[in-house]
């Protein structure tokens, strides 16, 4: 088992269905991007560029995008105000919206080489 496995593995419900999820779906999606435990949460990054992160917290799990705040927000999903970041909040396996999520991650992949 590797760190971020373990990672997943001892988180609590429901923040281990939907790290579970989320990572499932970012690793099919975009076999380009490398997953790696930085700040000890699962982060993806392209080409040695830090994309976005998995944070859990009680009872939820946001994906951060770290230049999140140059990407358009079609769905009104991202949150945060802060200079840089922004993240998308989930609470249960069933607000992972892949559609959504496809949108906003290839924006990240595309504008990595900012």
């Amino acid at each position: 088992m590797n760190a971020i496995d373990r990672y997943e593995s001892e988180l609590p419900q429901p923040q281990k269905e939907i790290v579970k999820r989320l990572r499932t779906f970012i690793a099919r999606t975009y076999p380009e991007l490398t997953e790696s435990l930085k700040w000890h949460v699962p982060t993806y990054s392209l080409d040695g560029k830090n994309l976005m992160g998995l944070q859990d917290f009680k009872g939820h799990v946001n994906l951060n995008f770290f230049r999140g705040a140059k990407l358009h927000d079609a769905g009104g999903v991202l949150l945060g105000t802060g200079k840089q970041v922004r993240h998308v909040m989930f609470r249960t396996t069933d607000d992972v919206d892949c559609r959504v999520l496809r949108g906003l991650i290839d924006q990240a992949v595309c504008n990595s080489g900012i």
